[in-house]
């Protein structure tokens, strides 16, 4: 894929820009620079709001399929190929198994592949937020056993041993959830430079609410999704005031090869407040 998007702030002479490599350096430059974790994630929303609706086939919230494109998804595994650490939880491990979601624990790109390699980038951990410990070891989870540390909340001597019989390691925290504070201190012993978190909403949200997320990549679908049923960004759990956003970036692509004329915005927003 070599399509073209449009830049429309800041402005600029130029105004073109590739697809495929366009989100690929400005996470690598800005950990380069800095001792502290670098933590950045990627929604893709409708217009309101939407980042998920209920599925009657599969009766669980899902990506609605109106509001995907190549595009985003090119630029998300681009994210995804600069992180040397992702962050994901129980409900996407469940949902693989079950053939809800795709494998995006490792790249398949091979031209991210060769781009990490010539970046002298090392094999990605993965770090899984789970407090149940409830969910399935299948044979992709068995294949990347030995980069994944789980942190979790549960006493289930049972289920603990169940993974570390596996080759997974376990790490038991306090409380009733994996804090935001805990994974920052987790990570932080690590020495990991790019965290990427691919999970869904919670964790962001504490990690928003802590003013430890550096960078909020946002696509928005330009349709309304409507449905009672839905998820979004923040839920409000955990947010329980504002946070200043900046926008430092954002581009627009027409989709003119489809039946429906199908635009989406692609925002980058600084978030983190001195």
């Amino acid at each position: 894929m070599n399509q073209i998007i449009s830049k429309i702030y800041p402005q600029c002479k130029k105004s073109l820009y590739k697809a495929n490599n366009l989100y690929l350096k400005p996470i690598l430059s800005k950990v380069n620079k800095t001792n502290k974790p670098y933590y950045f994630a990627n929604f893709l929303s409708s217009f309101d709001g939407r980042i998920a609706t209920y599925d009657k086939n599969h009766s669980c919230l899902l990506t609605p399929e109106r509001i995907k494109s190549k595009i985003d998804y090119s630029l998300f595994c681009q994210l995804h190929a600069q992180s040397d650490c992702l962050v994901t939880n129980t409900a996407y491990l469940k949902g693989l198994n079950k053939g809800h979601y795709g494998n995006i624990l490792s790249i398949k790109n091979t031209i991210l592949k060769k781009w990490r390699d010539k970046n002298n980038l090392k094999t990605q951990d993965i770090i899984v937020l789970s407090n149940s410990l409830s969910f399935p070891i299948n044979k992709s989870i068995e294949l990347l056993r030995e980069r994944i540390t789980v942190l979790t909340t549960s006493r289930d001597d049972k289920k603990i041993q169940r993974l570390r019989k596996k080759g997974i390691e376990v790490i038991k925290c306090r409380g009733k959830n994996v804090s935001a504070k805990k994974l920052n201190q987790y990570i932080i012993s690590k020495t990991y430079k790019a965290v990427y978190f691919i999970a869904g909403p919670t964790i962001v949200e504490q990690m928003i609410c802590e003013n430890l997320l550096d960078k909020l990549y946002y696509s928005t679908s330009i349709c309304i999704m409507g449905s009672e049923n839905y998820d979004e960004l923040i839920r409000g759990k955990f947010l329980k005031k504002s946070r200043g956003l900046e926008l430092i970036e954002m581009y627009i692509h027409t989709n003119k090869n489809s039946k429906i004329k199908q635009q989406t915005l692609f925002q980058v927003f600084n978030l983190r407040e001195k």
